[in-house]
């Protein structure tokens, strides 16, 4: 993470996004989204300071399970063992990783397009 301190980042998206968050657990470790997130902001596509309010939404998440598989979460180092949401048959009650929750809100949103993930 380089646009934002490690401790920020974590207070912008882990915290208040990711499930999986725990402080003092694998503080060096972030997700492959939480690197997508930080490379968007470096690049000055997203502020997370001016993100619209965000509600989780199990809906928006399986409309972009698929768009943000390859993208994303084919390269995450969580997904092989760490990962069931997408898992070939995941359940319907599964919750992604707090990155892929902001992507999914910044794309639903309009706040950034697909091709800024590739």
């Amino acid at each position: 993470m380089t646009a934002m301190g490690k401790k920020s980042f974590q207070e912008y998206l882990c915290r208040p996004y990711c499930m999986f968050f725990k402080d003092g657990a694998k503080e060096e470790m972030a997700c492959q989204a939480a690197g997508v997130l930080d490379t968007l902001m470096r690049r000055k596509h997203v502020d997370l300071t001016t993100i619209p309010s965000l509600i989780k939404n199990h809906d928006l998440w399986k409309k972009y399970r698929n768009a943000l598989d390859i993208p994303l979460c084919s390269h995450c180092s969580f997904r092989a063992e760490d990962c069931d949401f997408q898992a070939e048959v995941p359940s319907d009650d599964l919750e992604p990783c707090g990155g892929f929750i902001l992507l999914a809100h910044l794309l639903a949103n309009d706040l950034i397009q697909k091709s800024d993930l590739e």
